[in-house]
């Protein structure tokens, strides 16, 4: 071992933490009060770190609703690969899109209080702005969509595909939710693979 690694290793450890603090300070605040309302101040005091700190971070309240964003992206779609993988070495009918519906209907479950806090307290078009862009990104990186698919008609479908699913999952949130989420799932799963055709006898 090199004479500065254990430092670089405890340097890598404090960034950490303090990148941990900064998103669970802002996931608390925004179970209670508006976006608007959450300034840098007001993370980095929740968070115990100083404002410095959080710029050296994220830049802006928009850069960290960005990297929040990317991390949710990246939970889900390594869920829908192993979920994927899975149903296919077991040879049962799976396709990415029923994979990624379970794996946000889990994702949901797991917190809902939290989902909820950015349903009601950050714009919907804001919240699509910000999923949209590494959900994009890195459905390409994946395979999810074929790479030659030009960006205008991938940024078509997904403000297709995504704006129903997020307008669907937003309702069940700040409903009194006496549809079991499962069954959202299936109906959104059902709505984004065969149309409205699909739910229709």
């Amino acid at each position: 071992m090199m004479l500065g690694e254990k430092n670089d290793e405890h340097v890598d450890r404090r960034v950490r933490r303090s990148r941990r603090a900064i998103v669970a300070a802002f996931d608390r605040l925004i179970t209670e009060v508006p976006l608007e309302q959450i300034t840098v101040s007001a993370i980095a005091r929740e968070a115990d770190v100083d404002r410095k700190t959080f710029y050296q971070h994220f830049g802006s309240v928009d850069g960290l609703l960005d990297a929040i964003a990317d991390d949710v992206v990246t939970g889900l779609l390594d869920e829908v690969e192993l979920a994927t993988r899975a149903r296919v070495e077991a040879a049962a009918d799976v396709t990415p899109l029923r994979a990624f519906f379970a794996a946000l209907a889990e994702y949901l479950s797991q917190n809902e209080t939290l989902g909820r806090g950015y349903c009601e307290h950050v714009p919907s078009e804001l919240l699509f702005e910000h999923l949209s862009r590494p959900l994009a990104r890195q459905s390409v990186e994946r395979g999810f969509v074929r790479g030659d698919v030009p960006d205008e008609e991938l940024e078509m479908l997904l403000a297709f595909g995504l704006g129903g699913l997020f307008s669907l999952y937003r309702w069940w949130l700040l409903s009194d939710r006496a549809v079991p989420l499962t069954e959202v799932t299936r109906y959104a799963s059902q709505l984004l693979e065969g149309g409205t055709a699909a739910l229709m006898h």
